[in-house]
C-alpha cells in the first residue's frame, strides 16, 4: 500500500475513534461535566459512520485508488449495517432514558432536534431497506436516488447534533465534528458542483471500433484538459452522456489511454445504457468522470522479481489489455501469463495479443468456451506458485468466483490476487 493509502486509511480510524474519545473525556473530565453520554456516543458514530459513507461513494480520487472497486462496495455496506445498528441503538436507548418512550417517535410531541433525528432515521430506513430491493432492475435512477438520500440524512444528522448545543461543548465533537462536517460540505461541492460547473472531463467521440459482433471500443478525445492524474493502467472511469451530475452513468474500464489524453472504452452492446453506445456518432460530446480503481499492478521497481498472472473473462480483457499496452511500451521484463475466458468463436483483441506477445515475455491460453477449473489453472499457472508472483482476475462474477477458488486449491495466497467483478 502506498503512503497515500496509509495516510487516508488512519485518518478514517482516527475519525472512527472520535465519539469514543469523546465519550471517555466526557466521564473522566469535571470540566466537560457528561457533555457526552452513552446514548449520544452512539448516535455520534453513526454520524460519523454515515460522513464517511459519503465521502466513500463521492468518488475522492485518493480513496478510490487506494480500495479499489470491490473493497470500496464492501466497506460501504459494511459501514451502512454499522451505521444503521448504532442508529438503532441510539433510538432504543433515548426512548428508554426519555420519559416519553415510544411518544419519541412521534414528530408532534418532539422538539426541532428530535424532529431532525426521526426524519434522518426515516429516511436511513429508506435508502436502507427498501430501495435496494428495487436496484437490480433500475440502478441508474436507485443509484442517484440513493445520492441524494444519503446527502439529505448527513445534513439532518449534522441539525440533529447541532440542536443539541451541550454536544458541541465537548472538543472533541465541536472541533472533529465541524472538521468532519467541513470536508464533507467540501468533497459534496467538489463532487456535485465545481466540476460540473467546470465541464471537467468533458470529451468528444472520434471513432467507434467494432471489436466483435457484440464488442466495441470508443475513441474518446478531450475537449479540454484529459483527465487528470492521468490514468494507470487497470483504472477506469464513469461515462455519462450530459454534463449534468445527475444524468444516468456508468463504469467503464479504460483499455488504453495516450499522452495526449485520447481515452479508449472498449464495451459489449448490452444493456439499456452500453447497448446504445455502439450507435454515438463522431462529434458526440460526452463526460468522463475519473479515473478511478485500485486494478493496478505494481511497477516493475517494486516487484521486479514476480510475474504476472493475468485472467479475463469477457470485456474484463479490457483492463488487462490496458495493461499489457502499458507494459509493452514500457519494455516491462517480467513474465506475463495471460488466460481468457471466452465463448468458443470469441477471440477479442486477438491480432494485437499476438503482437504484443512478440514485444512482452508473454503466453496465452484462450479457453474457448471450457470453464475454468483448477486443472486449466494449473497448466498456466509459473511452477511452484511463486511467492512473488501477483494474479488479476477481471469479469463476470461466476468467473471470478471460479478462479478464486481454483487459485485457492492451488495454493496462492489470497493476499497476491487482485480480483474485479463487473455485471
Amino acid at each position: 500500500m502506498t503512503e497515500r493509502g496509509r495516510a487516508w486509511l488512519m485518518g478514517l480510524g482516527l475519525v472512527l475513534l472520535m465519539p469514543v474519545v469523546a465519550l471517555g473525556l466526557s466521564l473522566v473530565s469535571p470540566a466537560f461535566g457528561k457533555t457526552v453520554s452513552w446514548t449520544s456516543a452512539s448516535g455520534l458514530l453513526a454520524a460519523v459512520l454515515m460522513a464517511l459513507i459519503v465521502l466513500l461513494v463521492s468518488r475522492v480520487r485518493g480513496l478510490t485508488r487506494v480500495l479499489g472497486v470491490e473493497i470500496g462496495v464492501r466497506v460501504h455496506r459494511r459501514l451502512g449495517v454499522a451505521a444503521a445498528g448504532f442508529t438503532l441503538a441510539h433510538v432504543v436507548a433515548s426512548m428508554l432514558h426519555s420519559p416519553k418512550g415510544l411518544g419519541m417517535l412521534n414528530p408532534f410531541l418532539v422538539g426541532p432536534p428530535i424532529q431532525a433525528g426521526i426524519a434522518a432515521t426515516a429516511l436511513m430506513v429508506l435508502g436502507v431497506v427498501v430501495l435496494p430491493r428495487r436496484a437490480v432492475r433500475r440502478y441508474g435512477q436507485i443509484a442517484r436516488v440513493h445520492a441524494v438520500l444519503g446527502v439529505l440524512v448527513v445534513l439532518l444528522v449534522g441539525v440533529h447534533v447541532w440542536l443539541f448545543g451541550h454536544l458541541a461543548e465537548n472538543p472533541l465533537v465541536g472541533v472533529l465534528g465541524a472538521l468532519l462536517g467541513a470536508v464533507v460540505l467540501v468533497v459534496l461541492l467538489q463532487r456535485w458542483v465545481v466540476r460540473p460547473a467546470l465541464g471537467t472531463g468533458a470529451y468528444v467521440v472520434t471513432a467507434v471500433r467494432p471489436e466483435s459482433p457484440s464488442t466495441s471500443t470508443l475513441v474518446l478525445a478531450p475537449t479540454a484538459s484529459a483527465l487528470d492524474p492521468p490514468p494507470e493502467p487497470g483504472q477506469f472511469v464513469w461515462l455519462r452522456l450530459r454534463r449534468t451530475p445527475v444524468a444516468e452513468e456508468h463504469p467503464f474500464t479504460i483499455a488504453a489511454s495516450t499522452r495526449s489524453g485520447l481515452v479508449e472504452l472498449t464495451i459489449r452492446d448490452q444493456g439499456p445504457f452500453s447497448g446504445g453506445l455502439h450507435d454515438l456518432e463522431p462529434g458526440r460530446r460526452v463526460w468522463l468522470d475519473g479515473p478511478h480503481g485500485a486494478f493496478v499492478p505494481p511497477e516493475v521497481a517494486e516487484r521486479a522479481d514476480g510475474g504476472l498472472v493475468l485472467i479475463a473473462g469477457g470485456v474484463g480483457v479490457t483492463p488487462i489489455m490496458s495493461i499489457l499496452r502499458a507494459h509493452a511500451a514500457a519494455a516491462d521484463p517480467r513474465a506475463h501469463t495471460l488466460l481468457l475466458a471466452e465463448s468458443e468463436g470469441e477471440a477479442l483483441f486477438a491480432t494485437e495479443i499476438l503482437a504484443l506477445s512478440h514485444r512482452l515475455d508473454l503466453s496465452v491460453l484462450r479457453t474457448g468456451g471450457r470453464r475454468v477449473d483448477p486443472e486449466m489453472l494449473s497448466s498456466v499457472l509459473p511452477d511452484g506458485v511463486p511467492e512473488s508472483h501477483q494474479y488479476f482476475v477481471c469479469g463476470p462474477p461466476p468467473l471470478v468466483g471460479a478462479t478464486l477458488h481454483g487459485l485457492g486449491r492451488l495454493g496462492v495466497p489470497a493476499r497476491a490476487i487482485t480480483t474485479e467483478r463487473f455485471g
